[in-house]
């Protein structure tokens, strides 16, 4: 039997009973970080949270279970060698933090189980997409779940673009994820290709300093400047207006006259279109 467990993102007491039951009757603990996986069991016990059967020593009860990683670099090489008897025994994957398959590791894994007809379950808790868009204060319209942005600045800038000019039939919005080594410089792309566009920004969700801010890509760049940026965030871009600012659905024409270096727009155009660069970069000399 393979179960999927959530965990805690940020605050210690939102994990379930179910999450701590599974864990309970775990043979097998598989993870992306067996560090990080020892350390959740460690402070689960200390804080009383999760309740040892029969008096168990913590050191035991952790030792008593055989943590395995399970990671994006070795996840293929894995299950290309694994028997199906593995799962036999309990077996319960967690994530660092949050819902596994969500920007984490997991997917393979369930795909292995539906294949191999192995019994399986998800159990439901935290995911920082769903606390963000609560937080949020869009309406209840359809999104769509980007996950991390592209690291490199065009790729990113492309991206952007992409899903500001989504057919989703009126209004809806797109959720993000960004790191605290990226969120200005993504806030400046943002602010650049779509500064129309209402975004909420926040970090260190369900942690004693979340935060939360609210505007312009602009307005939330002048209010991080002077701030420590730490943390995972989370951005929440609204298109509900999409009609209203024209930019919000930037044309092939339009981004072919951006005022920056030839390039730079070749390659955004190349995205944009389907082009090769080398095509977009001959139709922005003959615009000029």
């Amino acid at each position: 039997m393979l179960t999927l467990v959530p965990t805690p993102i940020g605050n210690l007491e939102d994990v379930t009973l179910r999450a701590l039951e599974a864990i309970k009757s775990a043979d097998v603990i598989l993870c992306e970080d067996t560090r990080v996986a020892k350390k959740l069991l460690e402070l689960l016990i200390s804080r009383n949270i999760l309740e040892l059967p029969n008096e168990q020593n913590p050191k035991e009860f952790v030792d008593s279970k055989q943590i395995k990683s399970f990671h994006s670099h070795n996840q293929d090489e894995f299950l290309s060698i694994l028997s199906q008897d593995f799962f036999n025994t309990n077996v319960v994957y967690l994530s660092d933090a949050g819902m596994p398959c969500i920007s984490d590791p997991g997917a393979k894994l369930v795909s292995y189980a539906i294949e191999h007809h192995i019994a399986f379950d998800v159990l439901p808790g935290a995911c920082a997409l769903n606390v963000a868009f609560c937080g949020s204060g869009v309406e209840s319209t359809p999104f769509v779940f980007v996950g991390f942005l592209p690291h490199k600045k065009l790729e990113r800038q492309a991206k952007l673009l992409q899903i500001a000019r989504l057919n989703m039939g009126g209004a809806y919005s797109a959720i993000c994820y960004e790191s605290p080594h990226r969120i200005l410089e993504t806030l400046q792309d943002i602010a650049f290709l779509l500064p129309h566009t209402r975004i909420a920004v926040q970090k260190e969700l369900t942690k004693l300093h979340q935060q939360r801010y609210y505007g312009t890509a602009h307005e939330i760049g002048t209010m991080l400047e002077d701030s420590v940026i730490r943390g995972e965030w989370v951005l929440i871009l609204d298109f509900s207006h999409t009609l209203e600012h024209k930019e919000y659905s930037l044309e092939y024409e339009e981004a072919l006259m951006l005022d920056i270096p030839p390039k730079i727009k070749a390659k955004i155009l190349s995205k944009m279109s389907g082009k090769s660069i080398k095509q977009c970069y001959e139709e922005i000399l003959s615009a000029e």
